[in-house]
């Protein structure tokens, strides 16, 4: 009976486990002014920790922070990464490292984190590209190399080649240690202006191949967003309603907030774009807040083995 007991114990020490995979929700958000604009002080403070609060988010990755990172962070129970005044990493998991790279891309555009996720190691960035051009003025009645000349006569090609240049050694090792990274583009995507929309959204019958998008994918990166919800004819996922009357043209419903990632190991299962409803109530989960951003979020949740 002993040596039954012994062998059946190798068995069951011989046998592969299965890995067991984890789940990691991420927010990516530009808050507006730290969500405290001096339009909606108290409201947008109570609002944009509510909304952060409700997600349950893992992760968020906060675009114009200005100032509310500890508030913020002490409100969740997070730790965080303050990279510059504009942007900021909150982690329910241990930060172990920091990234910064200032003499290639400086910290107001890029930054990031390793957070160790039970053990299991995932780098995270934040993101901010230059808001000029301004996307509301895309001259659509051009046709594609006047719009990508007019894309180029702003700064964001070059700060996405520095950010994939600085890159390169850690998404080398992105099937190891996963690589997820979100913020404000300030752009369209490439994934968006199609074919399939050059008629919706007024998008004035164009169809682009918007550079910063192409970069992200030909550095490898999937779009989560656009993975989990492939036809933007279908749902173009609006994080940013154009203010038509400040600009006197049509009103255009944007998607310019992202969360990428690369790896063998990371897989994302579910993905949201959350419109934004400025200075109105918000309905999310049941429950109802007030909504402090002109920007609209991206929740996605991945799994990883």
């Amino acid at each position: 009976m002993f040596m039954a007991v012994i062998c059946l114990l190798c068995l069951v020490g011989c046998t592969p486990q299965k890995e067991v995979k984890k789940t990691l929700t991420v927010l990516s958000w530009n808050v507006w002014h730290g969500g405290h604009s001096k339009t909606y002080p108290g409201k947008g403070c109570e609002g944009t920790i509510g909304i952060l609060k409700k997600s349950n988010a893992d992760v968020i990755l906060m675009v114009e922070t200005y100032g509310a990172a500890p508030m913020v962070a002490d409100s969740l129970g997070y730790g965080y990464h303050l990279i510059s005044d504009n942007l900021c990493i909150y982690s329910r998991y241990p930060i172990l490292e920091k990234y910064a790279f200032p003499d290639s891309i400086s910290t107001f555009n890029f930054g990031g984190v390793k957070i160790d996720m039970d053990g299991t190691p995932v780098r995270i960035f934040d993101t901010w590209l230059h808001y000029l051009p301004d996307m509301r003025l895309t001259p659509t009645d051009k046709s594609e190399e006047e719009i990508l000349a007019w894309e180029r006569e702003g700064t964001r090609d070059d700060e996405i080649g520095k950010i994939l240049s600085v890159l390169r050694p850690m998404l080398a090792e992105a099937d190891s240690i996963p690589v997820i990274m979100g913020g404000d583009f300030n752009v369209h995507s490439h994934l968006d202006w199609t074919e399939a929309t050059k008629d919706l959204y007024n998008h004035g019958g164009a169809v682009v191949r918007w550079p910063v998008s192409v970069a992200m994918e030909e550095a490898g990166f999937k779009d989560s967003f656009r993975e989990i919800n492939p036809d933007p004819a279908q749902k173009l996922g609006v994080t940013w309603l154009t203010d038509a009357d400040s600009l006197e043209t049509e009103r255009r419903m944007d998607r310019i907030d992202f969360i990428y990632y690369q790896g063998k190991t990371i897989q994302a299962m579910e993905s949201e774009c959350y419109d934004n409803s400025l200075g109105k109530t918000f309905s999310f989960k049941g429950e109802d807040f007030f909504y402090p951003s002109d920007h609209g979020f991206v929740l996605s949740k991945f799994e990883i083995e």
